[in-house]
């Protein structure tokens, strides 16, 4: 199964900086994927012979398999579907409005006030320095 070996898996998440076609193929299997649950569910509600759900979820998959395959279209450059469209520029925006977590401005060591230098780490508790020994001489 699938659900097993999450590192067999495509990541659901995307890298900063990655490609365009690299994103549109990943939305593109994640459409797929969705399509392929779709039908499955069709599967099933036919077997239990529930001819309007079943009709409805092949619609659905059809969809959204169409939708696969204008995002594949577009990360080859061969798309014109507007949705496609609207999706990549709204990744496009939220991708240069992202601030990273770096830090802007670190301060020059010169620059950090005097008590900073100054403060120790707490001193271990009697409780933690036994355990700390007992750890040492079991690691000899």
């Amino acid at each position: 199964m699938p659900d097993d070996k999450p590192q067999d898996q495509t990541p659901a998440y995307t890298f900063q900086g990655r490609s365009q076609t690299d994103e549109l193929l990943d939305l593109a299997n994640l459409y797929n994927k969705e399509a392929k649950q779709l039908h499955v569910r069709a599967q099933q509600a036919l077997a239990e012979d529930r001819q309007e759900e079943a009709r409805l979820l092949t619609d659905l998959a059809k969809a959204q398999q169409e939708r696969a395959d204008q995002f594949e279209k577009a990360a080859w450059g061969e798309s014109g579907d507007p949705l496609v469209t609207e999706i990549m520029n709204n990744l496009q925006i939220q991708r240069d409005n992202n601030t990273s977590s770096t830090p802007t401005y670190t301060a020059p060591v010169e620059d950090i006030p005097f008590w900073v230098k100054e403060i120790k780490p707490r001193q271990l508790g009697p409780i933690a320095r036994v355990l700390a020994w007992i750890g040492g001489w079991i690691a000899k």
